[in-house]
């Protein structure tokens, strides 16, 4: 009998809570589309020289993770379905039923009402799979192929995640049900969540303490602003800034909606012609109400919607931030770097400049040869110190700046493609790192527009500077630039260290790349240096891996994917499921106002209300309480927006691109605004159902 009074319920339920039931079948399908890349039999990309086990590791466990912040959304809903029905529940009761039998119907039917979601969520999970692989082969510019299969091992999987879930709140609901008295459950819709008992002065107070937060908000940004061109140290306050921003801005919220709903009532009070305008007093009555209960969470709500849309654009702009680096990371092929010193540590750097080693990169070419690398074209790069003096300088702050030949910088600028260049014998010119402000590098130059080489003076180029992307092993540690000299001016300089740029026409397998780059480099140079590893082996575990060190594009391009996709791919899910969460509560908060206060609109009726004047009040109260804590969450999102890019413009400029961050944020938002106006589209509908249903 009581199986199939649950499954009559399970019915009823899906109408009354549909927004319910289309939540957990998205996150159901969610989950399912992530975890598909992790399954045995999913194959994501076939090219050899890619390696995404590390990828699909990340979304498996960080999917579970994610996932979990669904047990808050499926408790807050239980329990909001039980207190709705709860005087359904004594009527049993009173009928005879025991009552934890009662509760094991509520339970069969949330199981049953969840079981629905996860076969429906399982369905649609098969379509946003081939979303997911579309983001992974296009970030990786492969050939998208789409593949519609089920995978057994994940619908396992999924199934046995979410029905856990499921039985976890139901067990604790249960408990709940038997301990609860027949006398509260036939008084439990005269219950406000919650009710303050304080006077107006002190909600007064709490309103202007939330408006002084606000302004230490803004004094932050205000700060931020003054501060622009960031030192290493005034990096570090500008995040406290930002930290404090934030941290400041959810607090002042939490006051905010804590004292809105007395605010509100003090406007009332002093509008008299609006208050009695048309249905205005009814309108006003309904918010306030409904502020007053659930100030708390009204404002988690506001945090939450706030979190979803950081997350959105944050992961969206880091991964591309990340994709950008890798351009200026490695643009070669490979980059085999030789460094004196390590960080300038001095158990990780030669001690007497007699040690730098001359090397020969010439068996290094013939072993990717004979390893089907297919060698297009390469340049060894030698780099000098200026003054001897400089080798002994281990300051971090005073970093010496190395000088190439013209010739090896005109090869590399040839290798990439870029335009080679021309100096004079009295003259020379300077590369910088991509990042640095194009301000500071004129300032550099004006300061340092002569300098003196082997006691001949040279002047600054008319091009005194370039910013291509040479990678970083071009430059010293810790410095930001390097000086272009004529070759004759370098035979008489002292060696710093020589690196090889190799440009390549196939794709090697990966696990090629690993011995390349993590044996083969090492162990050549040993054999090559041996009393050179021997001197500072007595004193070191191992110098060489500080000495030279091998990077590939191909395997850097390998680590950022994994990187940029798993931040992407979770971030979108984090976002998403943050969004859910944030308009479901807030859609169930007000279809339960459509029920619960259904006498109130059976009196507008009797009262001669016109049905389509009813609607706009219905469509008036939702408005107001959708717009109330997303605007208030998108104003703090701009204000966070505008603070990070002003602490990282240079980086965003560099990396990432003005009109590529704009366009990662509008993505962000235009993800947002979608999920939004479903959810606020389905609680109008279905308010206005409720309503109708009851027959006022």
């Amino acid at each position: 009998m009581y199986v199939k009074l649950a499954l009559g319920n399970a019915k009823k339920s899906i109408k009354d809570y549909l927004i319910y039931f289309i939540t957990i079948t998205i996150c159901v399908s969610l989950f399912y589309a992530f975890m598909s890349l992790s399954s045995s039999s999913y194959e994501l990309i076939t090219e050899k020289s890619y390696k995404f086990e590390v990828l699909k590791t990340i979304l498996k466990y960080s999917t579970y993770v994610i996932t979990g912040v669904l047990i808050i959304l499926v408790g807050y809903v239980n329990k909001y379905m039980m207190k709705r029905r709860q005087r359904e529940f004594a009527t049993y009761i009173l009928l005879g039923s025991e009552q934890k039998s009662v509760a094991l119907m509520f339970f069969i039917e949330t199981l049953i009402v969840g079981v629905m979601a996860i076969i429906c969520g399982i369905c649609i999970g098969t379509l946003f799979s081939q979303v997911v692989t579309a983001i992974v082969l296009i970030t990786a510019k492969q050939e998208v192929v789409f593949n519609f299969r089920l995978y057994m091992d994940t619908v396992a999987i999924t199934f046995i995640f979410f029905i856990s879930m499921f039985c976890i709140i139901g067990v604790y609901n249960i408990r709940v049900l038997k301990k609860l008295k027949l006398i509260n459950m036939m008084n439990v819709e005269k219950k406000t969540e919650f009710q303050f008992k304080r006077s107006g002065k002190f909600y007064a107070v709490v309103f202007g303490l939330s408006v002084i937060l606000y302004s230490v908000g803004g004094y932050c940004t205000y700060k931020l602003i003054n501060n622009n061109g960031y030192s290493a140290v005034d990096y570090k306050n500008g995040l406290i800034f930002q930290v404090i921003s934030l941290v400041s801005f959810i607090i002042a919220t939490y006051l905010l909606f804590y004292s809105i709903a007395y605010i509100i009532i003090y406007i009332k009070e002093r509008c008299i012609n609006f208050k009695y305008e048309n249905t205005n007093l009814f309108l006003i009555g309904s918010i306030v109400s409904k502020i007053k209960t659930a100030p708390i969470l009204m404002a988690t709500i506001c945090i939450t919607f706030l979190g979803a849309a950081i997350s959105f654009m944050l992961t969206l702009v880091m991964s591309q931030w990340s994709l950008g680096y890798l351009d200026y990371r490695v643009p070669f092929d490979i980059d085999v770097r030789n460094e004196y010193s390590y960080r300038f540590d001095k158990n990780t750097s030669l001690e007497d400049i007699k040690d730098i080693p001359k090397i020969n990169y010439n068996e290094v070419i013939k072993y990717l040869d004979d390893n089907n690398y297919d060698v297009e074209e390469y340049c060894q790069v030698e780099k000098y110190f200026l003054n001897k003096e400089d080798f002994y300088i281990r300051d971090e702050n005073n970093i010496p700046i190395v000088a190439v030949k013209l010739s090896d910088f005109n090869k590399l600028r040839s290798m990439l493609g870029y335009k080679e260049i021309e100096l004079k014998d009295n003259e020379f010119t300077t590369q910088w790192q991509k990042i640095i402000n194009e301000d500071d590098i004129k300032k550099s130059i004006k300061k340092n527009s002569t300098i003196n080489v082997g006691g001949k003076n040279l002047n600054i180029s008319d091009t005194g500077y370039y910013t291509e992307s040479f990678g970083e092993g071009i430059y010293n540690i810790h410095s930001d630039h390097i000086i272009v000299l004529p070759d004759k001016l370098c035979e008489n300089l002292t060696l710093a260290s020589t690196n090889l740029l190799v440009n390549t026409k196939n794709e090697v397998d990966f696990e090629k790349i690993i011995e390349f780059k993590d044996n083969y480099i090492y162990n050549l140079f040993k054999s090559n240096n041996e009393n050179l590893t021997k001197k500072y082996n007595n004193k070191n575990e191992d110098i060489t891996e500080y000495l030279i060190e091998a990077r590939v594009k191909s395997f850097e391009t390998n680590n950022i994917l994994n990187a940029t996709l798993a931040m992407r791919i979770l971030g979108i899910y984090l976002g998403t499921v943050l969004l859910m969460i944030s308009l479901t509560v807030l859609a169930l908060q007000q279809l339960s106002d459509s029920i619960e206060h259904r006498s109130r609109f059976n009196v507008l009726k009797k009262l001669g209300v016109e049905d389509e004047d009813i609607n706009k009040i219905i469509l008036k109260q939702i408005s107001i309480y959708f717009v109330i804590p997303i605007f208030i969450a998108l104003i703090g999102f701009v204000i966070f927006i505008f603070n990070y890019y002003i602490l990282n413009s240079d980086v965003i400029n560099s990396y990432i691109g003005d009109k590529a961050f704009v366009i990662n944020i509008i993505i962000a938002m235009i993800l947002m605004i979608f999920i939004y106006m479903c959810y606020f589209a389905g609680t109008y509908y279905t308010f206005k159902r409720n309503i109708k249903s009851r027959e006022y």
